[in-house]
């Protein structure tokens, strides 16, 4: 097996740092949130160099522009990053009539996902690192069906298995993808009904499929469609943007079903095309939602898209 991807590594990324917030967000009146966010956010902006300068690579990217506005969107992604890890101390415990009261748009595409289930075969939803993505995750549970998420958990790092344990629930299980096992069990999951929630903007292992992305050949990894064509379910791509503090927005698209009378690369390729070209779209109206903060593109676009950053201590 290949070694885990390191997305991006820094000290902050531990046990300690997640302690703190964990401990004194829920103490602190809610109206002090956003204004604690705003002076958190400064301080990594302004620490975390490197992964500053990823995002405002990738920002130039996905708007076209460069200069002040990118600086500024630079930042807000950092804010929202805020928001996501806040969220962590209200969304794993919250009630189904909680999650919705955090919505601010009635409609979640429930309509979408229920006619998918209808059919008695489970539903591979296809996500991004896009806003929050786990309150994503408990709103799939309003479904009535199992959410099993796939997410690569970092061996040797207890940060990663706390915000893994805390959105585990009896109606809600995670599949560490560095286990050998890991795709069986996904496609077990699916032949059982279940719903099976993935990641698509990150290339753990292998080549993946080039397709284009901004105007810029970009990989992204076909594990997820090679298992929904073997499972007979459709793909529909869907994320959770916010619109404000602890508030949030869901946008699903339409079913992407695989023709296996087609030839295998064919189908899978175009449902792939069809669920970037979602994404893209979304990243335009909300670029600064975007949670990545290591290199999408190489500097030479004609080069293997680079799937590691430096190391930064």
């Amino acid at each position: 097996m290949s070694p885990a991807v390191r997305w991006y590594r820094h000290r902050y990324h531990a046990t300690g740092y997640l302690r703190v917030v964990f401990t004194i967000i829920p103490r602190l009146p809610k109206i002090l949130h956003p204004p604690a966010a705003l002076v958190t956010a400064a301080v990594f902006f302004t620490l975390l160099k490197n992964e500053r300068r990823a995002v405002m690579r990738n920002l130039s990217v996905v708007t076209g522009r460069s200069g002040w506005r990118t600086w500024l969107n630079a930042y807000r992604v950092f804010f929202s990053f805020c928001d996501f890890i806040v969220s962590y101390c209200y969304v794993p415990q919250a009630s189904d009539d909680e999650l919705l009261a955090m919505l601010s748009d009635p409609d979640r595409g429930a309509a979408i996902i229920d006619r998918c289930l209808s059919q008695n075969r489970g539903l591979l939803v296809w996500t991004a690192h896009v806003a929050n993505w786990e309150f994503a995750l408990r709103l799939l549970e309003l479904h009535g069906r199992r959410v099993v998420v796939a997410r690569m958990v970092e061996p040797n790092n207890p940060a990663e298995r706390q915000l893994r344990d805390l959105m585990t629930n009896k109606r809600l299980c995670t599949v560490d993808l560095l286990e050998p096992t890991a795709m069986f069990q996904l496609l077990a999951a699916l032949r059982a009904g279940d719903i099976v929630a993935v990641q698509g903007d990150r290339l753990l292992r292998g080549s993946g499929v080039t397709l284009p992305f901004f105007g810029r050949p970009t990989r992204f990894p076909a594990g997820p469609f090679h298992l929904a064509l073997a499972a007979g379910v459709p793909v529909v791509p869907g994320i959770v943007v916010r619109t404000g503090w602890l508030r949030y927005r869901m946008m699903v698209a339409q079913p992407l079903w695989m023709n296996s009378e087609q030839p295998r690369e064919e189908s899978i390729r175009q449902a792939m095309t069809g669920a970037t070209a979602f994404l893209e779209a979304r990243l335009r109206e909300y670029p600064q939602q975007w949670l990545n903060f290591f290199d999408i593109w190489p500097e030479d676009a004609s080069s293997p898209v680079r799937q590691t950053c430096r190391t930064h201590q």
